[in-house]
C-alpha cells in the first residue's frame, strides 16, 4: 500500500515539475527586430485612418479600383464590425497589459494586435507588418546628414539632437537609433516595416463563444437530418415510377396475358374436339375419316400458333386444370397407347 502512494506521489511531482517548465518556456523570438513602441504607434494611425470612413470612401477602398490591400482589408473588416457584429462607435484604445499583443503570422510577417474599446463590445484590430529593407539605407543616409550639420556647428551627434528636438515629444531621443526611427516615422513617414493588410474580430467572451458553437452545431445536425429525411421520401416515391414511365410494358405485358388467354382457350376446344372425333360422336363417317386419315395434309394453323397452342397445352396440363384428357391416351375399348413412332412409308 505504501509503496503504491510513493508512485502516485512521484508521478504528480514529475508532471507538477513538467507543467512549470511549460509555464517558463521563452516568448517567441519574432522574424525580424522591431520597435515595439514604434510598431504600436504606426498601428494606431491605421486604426484611426480606416475606422471611420464615410459611404463614398467605403465604396472606393472596397471595389475593384482600389489595388491597396491594407486600406481595402481595413475599411471592410471595420465595416463588418459595426454592421454585422453591431459593436456600436469607437471609443478608446485600451491601455491594460494585454491590450497590445506581438506575435509572428505567416510568411515572415510580424503582427501587431491592439484592443480597442466600442460600444458594446472590444474589437481586436491586427495589422500585418513585413520588414522593410530599404529602411536600414535610408536611415544611414538621414545619420550622415545630421553627423554633417551637427558638425558644422561643432558639437557631436547626440548634444545636437538634444538641442534640437528636446522639446518635441514627437521623437524617441532615449538613444541616437530610435530617435533616427521616430524622425523617419514622422518627418519621413517612413518605418522599419510596412503594413499589408488588417484583420478586424470582434474580442467575445468564452460564454458567448461556446453558446454560438452550440448553435452551430445545433443548425448544423438539424439541416443534415432534414435532408436525410427528404432523401428518404425521395427514395420512398421511387416505387411509383414505373407507373408513370412503363406504360408501354404495362400494355405489352396486358396484350400478352391476352394472347396467352386465347391461345389456351384454342387449346382447349382442340383437345375437346379431338376427343368427340375418337368417340365418333357429333362427325360424319366422311369427316371422321378426313380428319383420321394420316394423308390429310391440310394446314390448320401456321407455325406461331400452333406454337402458342402446344404452351398453352403445357401451361393447362401443369396447372392441373379439369379438362378431359386426350382420348388417344386411353380408347373406350381399355386399349392403352405405351408410345407413338412415326410410321414407314
Amino acid at each position: 500500500m505504501r509503496l503504491k502512494l510513493k508512485k502516485t506521489l512521484l508521478l504528480c511531482a514529475i508532471l507538477t515539475f513538467l507543467l512549470s517548465l511549460t509555464g517558463c518556456g521563452e516568448k517567441e523570438e519574432l522574424y525580424f527586430e522591431v520597435n515595439k513602441s514604434l510598431m504600436q504607434s504606426y498601428t494606431k494611425d491605421i486604426i484611426e485612418q480606416y475606422y471611420d470612413t464615410t459611404k463614398e470612401e467605403q465604396e472606393y477602398y472596397m471595389s475593384d479600383e482600389n489595388e491597396d490591400t491594407l486600406s481595402k482589408t481595413a475599411v471592410s473588416g471595420f465595416k463588418a464590425a459595426e454592421t454585422t457584429d453591431h459593436v456600436g462607435h469607437f471609443l478608446s484604445y485600451k491601455t491594460d497589459e494585454d491590450s497590445v499583443t506581438f506575435s509572428n503570422g505567416a510568411n515572415g510577417k510580424v503582427l501587431c494586435s491592439q484592443i480597442c474599446k466600442y460600444e458594446h463590445r472590444d474589437v481586436k484590430v491586427t495589422v500585418a507588418y513585413k520588414e522593410n529593407k530599404k529602411f536600414a539605407l535610408d536611415k544611414q543616409k538621414t545619420y550622415d546628414q545630421i553627423v554633417e550639420v551637427s558638425a558644422n556647428y561643432g558639437m557631436d551627434v547626440s548634444s545636437f539632437i538634444m538641442q534640437a528636438f528636446g522639446n518635441d515629444p514627437t521623437y524617441d531621443l532615449s538613444s541616437v537609433d530610435k530617435f533616427l526611427d521616430s524622425y523617419m516615422a514622422a518627418d519621413m513617414k517612413e518605418y522599419p516595416f510596412t503594413p499589408v493588410e488588417v484583420e478586424v474580430s470582434p474580442v467575445y467572451s468564452k460564454g458567448e463563444l461556446v453558446g454560438q458553437a452550440g448553435k452551430n452545431t445545433a443548425i448544423g445536425m438539424g439541416v443534415v437530418f432534414a435532408v436525410l429525411i427528404f432523401i428518404s421520401f425521395i427514395i420512398s416515391l421511387l416505387k411509383f415510377l414505373p407507373l408513370l414511365f412503363d406504360a408501354d410494358i404495362k400494355k405489352a405485358k396486358a396484350e400478352a396475358k391476352k394472347a396467352a388467354e386465347e391461345a389456351k382457350k384454342k387449346t382447349q376446344d382442340l383437345i375437346i374436339a379431338d376427343s368427340k372425333i375418337d368417340d365418333n360422336s357429333g362427325f360424319g363417317e366422311e369427316e371422321t375419316v378426313m380428319l383420321k386419315d394420316p394423308g390429310f395434309d391440310e394446314d390448320l394453323m401456321n407455325d406461331s400458333e400452333l406454337v402458342a397452342v402446344i404452351t398453352a397445352a403445357i401451361y393447362a396440363a401443369s396447372s392441373g386444370s379439369g379438362l378431359r384428357a386426350p382420348a388417344y391416351t386411353a380408347s373406350n375399348d381399355k386399349l392403352v397407347v405405351r408410345s407413338i413412332r412415326r410410321a414407314r412409308k
